[in-house]
């Protein structure tokens, strides 16, 4: 199976490059169609599923039609302390909405620190209050959550599998494996140069090319870890076109 990961959509293209317009998500939505329904005989039916991580309110008002015109059920990775909180992100009658149409509601963490810096008490917190939260608000299992900013590592599976979490998604845009009995996800990640021709290329590429991405995906992470999560994250917004709301990590708000 693929996961894609998407953000906020909008009607049209903007400076934040991962806000993907609403065109460029339905010829994705219209490529992941074809691919799940093609013959065996051209080439085996390739899995495609849909997530979002976040809440944006754009989720709601922008990518919810389009998925259900594709019937296409997605995953929504919600910012749990932001819900109903913030003007740009989706409030709790939206969320029931999409689990009543048999989309997935799942955690995003309650304020999208970067979990792998959180102290024990702080991480706990971060993971269960989301999930219980979550469950209280629309009386539905809350069994996966998202890794903010793509974060993780085996000190996050512990307390996944204790907190109650079976499965985790990541940023990573490798097949899942299970570690410390919680099943690792990996998602490619989606930005505006990702059209449908390279989205396409991405998902029938052969072993050398996908040894080479994994390189290449490997060294980035590298960088990361030598930058460190904080400059790493202003980096990502000056470049990115970012110019939403901060994380509590960096200002200490919500």
């Amino acid at each position: 199976m693929n996961v894609l990961a998407y953000h906020e959509l909008s009607p049209d293209v903007t400076d934040y490059s991962y806000a993907l317009s609403c065109g460029q998500f339905e010829q994705h939505l219209q490529l992941a169609a074809q691919l799940q329904g093609q013959s065996a005989k051209a080439r085996p039916p390739i899995k495609v599923s849909v997530s979002f991580d976040d809440g944006h309110l754009s989720n709601y008002t922008h990518a919810l039609p389009l998925l259900e015109k594709y019937g296409c059920k997605a995953i929504f990775f919600v910012i749990v302390g932001r819900i109903g909180q913030h003007k740009d992100f989706m409030t709790w009658d939206h969320l029931r909405e999409l689990a009543a149409l048999g989309h997935k509601v799942e955690s995003h963490s309650w304020s999208h620190k970067f979990l792998t810096d959180c102290l024990d008490s702080d991480l706990h917190d971060e993971l269960t209050r989301s999930r219980k939260t979550l469950e209280d608000r629309l009386s539905s299992p809350v069994e996966a959550l998202s890794a903010p900013h793509g974060r993780w590592n085996r000190r996050l599976l512990r307390a996944c599998a204790g907190a109650g979490y079976r499965q985790l998604y990541t940023s990573d845009p490798w097949p899942s494996s299970v570690m410390r009995e919680v099943e690792v996800i990996g998602r490619l990640v989606m930005v505006q140069s990702l059209d449908a021709t390279r989205l396409l290329h991405w998902l029938t590429m052969g072993r050398a090319e996908t040894g080479l991405r994994r390189m290449q995906f490997l060294l980035k992470q590298s960088a990361r870890r030598v930058l460190g999560n904080k400059l790493y994250y202003h980096l990502w917004a000056r470049f990115s076109g970012w110019n939403g709301p901060e994380d509590t990590m960096l200002n200490g708000t919500q």
